[in-house]
């Protein structure tokens, strides 16, 4: 059974409603999963399996909820100063840290935020998210550099007072955070697991011992859940936290999650049979499972909470072997008409068809900042200032006419500036890749058979499996190449970055039209400067996407995956955020008495954005 939902909507969708399905009785749910996590401390990791403990037996200064706003977590309530320099947070008075027994050890108090930062910028310690944390607060790279050894022949490193580190416990309750600079995303950088807090004595206490992966006694807990049991490859189990400060508003008493390396395979049919509540589907099942009348009303699709955007890069440096004539590409891809010509010559919904067979338009945007990620005043990002034109075109970036037009003007043009014809182009994947082959197969006679072998010849080839992006992207070893980028934070400007001076992307910045680029660097720039006014930030960096997409020097294309899932779990009252781990918590979520089908969970989504649009008025 298929809805089909149009671009349009998709891009309005920020936030989370109840289904009107009815709720279960029952508080416990069972899962499989395939890959032990690496550690517990999560103040040095930076992997998602990781933080899918993390983020439910931690809590952070602030959370979101299911509308994707901000709201009071362990702070109860926080202000900037005027410069945008200072962020004061005022604790809540009734959070404490725990042990795997659920035993009241200690209040947790703005020190704990303190000792995590001491801990996360000692070299030693190897945080993954140190860098993070060092962007944003004032003094905190450089005291993170004078923990780092010399090197060997090099003077002994100048000792760096802790003291010049911006972040300070004015008192018991009271946190505050001094910047390097203003920045209009630090409160969604909250979320994340470097400005966690830690219980200073236990943490010396521990030592090296602190956050090893396989004793659930190696941290304390001030989150929903404490980890209650955990034998590693066996068993784990999140427990509801009897001390814990919102418990009203843990909906889930006990998540049992069961290690089974073959989970991916095996999941469905125990799902089937009741064994656990919730299981990924892949493509063939899903397929199956959907012309039967029975087994239809057990899945639905997967709600887009992971933020990875895709793309197809354009490479402006090309570094490939000369059978594949790198010269001749480069005066092609310097072309805006050639670029253009493969803009509208891409059909994305023929080429998403191999990740999701049912319903492709729904996982296909056409912008580089995904749909749902940023909104401003209510109205998502991608329908702002010069985006929105570009984002109501919906699948109408593919348009034969023009895309034919284009290769008249191409031909005409690059002939006279010496280039040959058919035009060279060669698409990596990587085989490791479940599915991306036949993409780029379905892609190559798409486009042939549209644009003409007498234009274009697309070469595709595998890439190595291991060291793919170093031997592949990052060295400019392609000539078209699908990428993908994830946020770092809850801005626009994150997006900006594979496009940067000096990036491993699509090396724009080696294009030929500097006079172009300069163009885009100085919206960019223009639009990082403003970090109090953001209706003019957003619309600047608008301004800055729109232009990449006009003149075609990158070719958006989605989501990076869809499918199907069959879960319990009711997708929309859980929290929901575009950066972080917010995602992973069970804060909040329900279960269901029966599961969602596909016409329920459109219907889920088309209330969905009613609900979040009438918060805006």
């Amino acid at each position: 059974m298929k809805r089909a939902l149009s671009i349009a909507l998709c891009a309005l969708l920020m936030t989370a409603c109840l289904t009107g399905a009815g709720m279960a009785e029952g508080k416990a749910l069972n899962t499989l999963y395939s890959s032990e996590i690496s550690t517990l401390n999560y103040l040095t990791t930076s992997t998602t399996k990781d933080f899918a403990i993390s983020a439910n037996v931690i809590d952070t200064l602030v959370e979101y909820d299911r509308y994707g706003n901000i709201q009071p977590s362990l702070a109860e309530k926080w202000e900037m100063s005027e410069d945008g320099l200072t962020w004061t947070f005022h604790l809540r008075r009734d959070a404490v840290w725990v042990n795997a027994k659920g035993e009241v050890q200690a209040n947790v108090t703005a020190n704990d935020f303190v000792s995590a930062a001491k801990y996360l910028l000692d070299d030693k310690n190897a945080s993954s998210t140190a860098n993070l944390f060092y962007s944003v607060i004032a003094g905190a790279e450089a005291y993170y550099k004078s923990t780092v050894p010399a090197a060997e022949g090099e003077a002994a490193k100048t000792p760096v007072d802790f003291e010049t580190v911006g972040v300070k416990a004015l008192d018991e309750y009271t946190l505050q955070y001094t910047l390097a600079a203003p920045c209009a995303y630090f409160e969604s950088m909250m979320t994340y697991v470097c400005f966690m807090p830690v219980y200073g004595p236990f943490l010396e206490e521990k030592g090296d011992r602190f956050g090893v992966a396989d004793d659930e006694n190696s941290i304390l807990y001030c989150g929903a859940y404490i980890l209650s049991e955990f034998k590693p490859q066996e068993v784990r189990v999140l427990s509801k936290n009897p001390a814990y400060w919102d418990k009203d508003n843990v909906k889930i008493d006990t998540i049992r999650s069961t290690f089974n390396k073959e989970a991916s395979s095996i999941g469905a049919e125990m799902y089937k049979r009741g064994e656990i509540d919730s299981a990924s589907i892949d493509v063939t099942t899903a397929a199956s499972w959907l012309k039967d009348p029975e087994t239809e009303k057990l899945i639905r699709p997967v709600r887009q909470t992971s933020f990875y955007s895709y793309f197809y890069c354009l490479n402006f440096d090309a570094n490939f072997d000369e059978a594949y004539e790198p010269e001749n590409w480069t005066k092609a891809v310097n072309n805006e008409a050639f670029r253009k010509s493969l803009y509208h010559g891409l059909d994305r919904v023929k080429a998403m068809l191999i990740t999701e067979p049912d319903n492709p338009e729904s996982i296909i945007f056409n912008t580089i900042v995904p749909t749902n990620y940023a909104t401003l005043d209510g109205i998502d990002y991608t329908l702002v200032g010069d985006l929105k034109a570009i984002t109501e075109l919906g699948t109408g970036t593919f348009d034969a006419e023009k895309a034919l037009a284009f290769k008249a003007q191409a031909i005409q043009e690059l002939t006279a500036a010496g280039a040959t014809f058919p035009v060279k182009i060669l698409l990596k994947y990587n085989p490791r890749v479940s599915g991306w082959d036949n993409e780029c197969l379905v892609i190559e006679q798409q486009l042939e058979a549209l644009l003409g072998t007498d234009y274009i010849d697309v070469i595709v080839e595998a890439g190595p499996a291991d060291g793919f992006l170093s031997e592949v992207r990052r060295s400019g070893n392609y000539a078209l190449l699908k990428c993908n980028w994830g946020p770092d934070y809850a801005d626009p400007q994150t997006f900006t970055d594979p496009f940067r001076k000096g990036n491993n992307y699509s090396f724009i910045d080696k294009s030929a039209d500097t006079e172009a680029l300069d163009y885009y660097y100085g919206l960019v720039e223009a639009a990082k400067a403003e970090a109090f006014d953001l209706t003019v930030r957003y619309e600047t960096f608008a301004k800055a996407e729109a232009f990449l997409i006009d003149h075609a020097y990158v070719i958006p294309f989605g989501f990076g995956n869809g499918g199907y899932v069959a879960s319990r779990i009711d997708p929309f009252t859980s929290q929901f955020a575009p950066y972080g781990f917010t995602n992973e918590r069970y804060k909040g979520s329900e279960i269901l008495s029966e599961p969602m089908d596909t016409d329920a969970y459109f219907d889920a989504y088309d209330q969905w954005i009613e609900d979040r649009a009438s918060q805006t008025k």
